[in-house]
């Protein structure tokens, strides 16, 4: 007796989410989502990847801290995201990204640091991803490099990543 009603329960909790789930219109997505992977951009970063998305707006952290006996190598993104179009497979968005670098060698006669160099790049452009619960995503725009020195460049910029929907 108490195994039926476990079985009607459960069929009719299965039913109720059969009948009450809706399509999006034009396979549009409209839900939250967060992502984890690995990024490689010069004005978004380079390292582990974090992504969120809430509805058109989204944000994406980006970093790797690296020290070993002779160097420091640090690299930190924050990139803005604007989502223009978001299928089920697919998602065209713009992007303005930022990214610190950090990079240090070590003397390891006197222990002491020597040649940091610090840089902080920009850029803007736009991006595409594919995939549904994997996606690769390639943006493509326009960035400035070391833009804190006098001899700063402007340039175009790609960037890739590989994320997994969470």
């Amino acid at each position: 007796m108490k195994h039926k009603k476990i079985y009607l329960t459960f069929a009719i909790l299965m039913l109720s989410v059969s009948l009450f789930a809706q399509e999006a219109e034009n396979n549009e997505v409209i839900d939250l989502s967060n992502e984890l992977g690995m990024h490689a951009g010069f004005t978004t970063g380079v390292g582990l990847s974090f992504r969120h998305w809430s509805g058109k707006y989204g944000f994406q952290l980006t970093a790797i801290p690296l020290k070993a006996d002779d160097f420091k190598f640090v690299s930190l993104g924050v990139t803005g995201l604007y989502s223009l179009n978001n299928k089920k497979y697919t998602r065209f968005y713009l992007y303005f990204g930022n990214h610190l670098l950090i990079d240090s060698s070590f003397d390891g006669w006197d222990g002491e640091y020597y040649d940091t160099e610090t840089r902080y790049n920009v850029g803007f452009g736009t991006g595409f991803e594919v995939g549904r619960k994997v996606r690769y995503t390639i943006m493509l725009g326009y960035g400035g490099y070391n833009i804190t020195d006098s001899d700063y460049s402007l340039l175009p910029t790609i960037e890739t990543g590989l994320y997994f929907k969470l």
